[in-house]
């Protein structure tokens, strides 16, 4: 798509706007104008009627000889149908004969019709007003072109159109001004980002900021707070990792050297199977840690109708081994149609971490319960054990990354819940943490919008 410039966009609107309400108006205009020199034609005309009509045949016949002469002295050009200078008329008697014609009036028969009319002569159109003069027993009659009629009106029109195209190439660089002075905070903000430097994560001032645009400011500096809250976290959690994966490296590269340094063989067996334990764990970590890096990129597209009950059920299947090496009677109760938009991996992931914690912290033949159900508009997931549980200060601890319980004597990550907790934040979700069975042990409970 190409880009477009907004100040451009906003003259050719303005403009395009100006000159159709200008047409718009000189149509209109146009229109009113010809009514109102209609109006006063037609007036004028029947005031020439009522003049004429107060003159007698004599002196009509005068009239008339005086326009004859005056029309033989000069030039053709000097009268014409968009300049009258006489009133063009006929002369009726009572019975349709023609009793006076003026040099300029149409060869028009008789029309009984009296009052305003028109009429086509020769191809031309005339209005015409016809008036009767009951005392002497004869109709006036006078006559006016179509052309002298729309001559004032075209003219005034065009000039009200000359006045429109001189102002507009006026208006144009005066509202291009505007616009341009207008988009000057726009322009200011702009650079202020542009020159700020990758580590100035700093909200942008909203007090010089006009008040159209501090929405997009606002959202801006919204925007730069998430990404430092994003930048914190990561760094947070590069610096925890790294110290996550010390000790266990330390440990490899210790039992690596005592490994080469043992003279028995069985010391030096002791030592790869503590070198080959410890790569487990690392792996382990590394891969709860990539798994928790990329939950912040869920993609929307993974989404999918999930059966959390189905998958749950899945799940206790995988863990069923491990529950029976422990001697631990593991328990799942799903209710059926318990359906929500989702990422199965990832859900998968999140039954797995809380079945993994139930049955390693869960004491050995004690017994863990799997249960989901619908509840008020949510589905519901929970998982609770008979285990030693965990204090109550320390449960709110629980999602945090690399927290573990001291003295629980079970090696792990310290990211199951933290990775849990973000799963089921990423699905809408959230997480709560209580008592376990018959008030033992730990439950977790996920509840998640249908």
């Amino acid at each position: 798509m190409k880009p477009f410039s907004i100040r451009r966009r906003l003259l050719g609107l303005l403009l395009g706007s100006l000159v159709l309400v200008w047409t718009a108006m000189l149509a209109y205009g146009y229109v009113e104008l010809r009514e109102e020199v209609g109006e006063q034609a037609d007036a004028r005309m029947e005031q020439s009627a009522r003049t004429l009509l107060l003159l007698d045949l004599k002196r009509l016949h005068a009239l008339v000889g005086r326009d004859r002469e005056h029309n033989g002295k000069h030039e053709d050009g000097d009268h014409d149908d968009k300049h009258p200078k006489y009133v063009d008329f006929q002369v009726w008697s009572g019975e349709g004969e023609l009793l006076l014609h003026a040099p300029g009036a149409p060869d028009a028969a008789y029309d009984p019709h009296v009052g305003h009319g028109w009429v086509s002569v020769g191809g031309s159109e005339w209005r015409t007003f016809a008036l009767p003069d009951p005392k002497r027993g004869y109709q006036v009659r006078v006559f006016e072109t179509h052309g002298a009629r729309t001559y004032l009106v075209n003219k005034l029109a065009l000039r009200m159109a000359q006045m429109l195209l001189i102002a507009l190439p006026l208006l144009a660089l005066l509202i291009w001004l505007s616009i341009r002075r207008g988009l000057i905070p726009l322009t200011t903000i702009s650079r202020a980002i542009g020159s700020r430097s990758a580590d100035n994560l700093q909200p942008l001032d909203l007090a010089s900021v006009p008040t159209e645009v501090q929405p997009l400011v606002d959202s801006l500096n919204k925007l730069l707070e998430r990404l430092s809250e994003s930048i914190d976290r990561e760094r947070s959690f590069t610096a925890d990792a790294a110290h996550e994966l010390r000790t266990p490296l330390a440990a490899i590269k210790v039992q690596a050297e005592v490994a080469l340094a043992a003279g028995d063989e069985d010391q030096r067996r002791h030592a790869i199977q503590q070198v080959i334990a410890g790569v487990q764990r690392t792996t382990y970590l590394a891969q709860q840690l990539l798994l928790l890096a990329r939950l912040d990129h869920v993609d929307a597209a993974q989404l999918q109708a999930v059966d959390l009950g189905r998958l749950a059920a899945d799940s206790a299947a995988r863990y069923a081994d491990a529950a029976e090496d422990k001697g631990i009677e593991l328990e799942v109760d799903a209710q059926d149609a318990c359906s929500m938009q989702g990422d199965p991996v990832a859900l998968s992931v999140l039954v797995d971490n809380l079945l993994d914690n139930a049955i390693k912290y869960g004491r050995d033949g004690g017994h863990a319960v799997l249960k989901v159900w619908r509840e008020a508009g949510q589905l519901v997931l929970r998982v609770q054990d008979d285990g030693p549980g965990v204090a109550v200060p320390e449960r709110a601890r629980l999602t945090d990354r690399f927290f573990r319980v001291a003295g629980s004597g079970v090696a792990g990550s310290g990211l199951g819940l933290s990775i849990v907790d973000r799963i089921a934040r990423r699905h809408g979700g959230r997480i709560s943490i209580g008592d376990g069975l018959d008030g033992k042990g730990l439950g977790v409970t996920a509840r998640f919008p249908v």
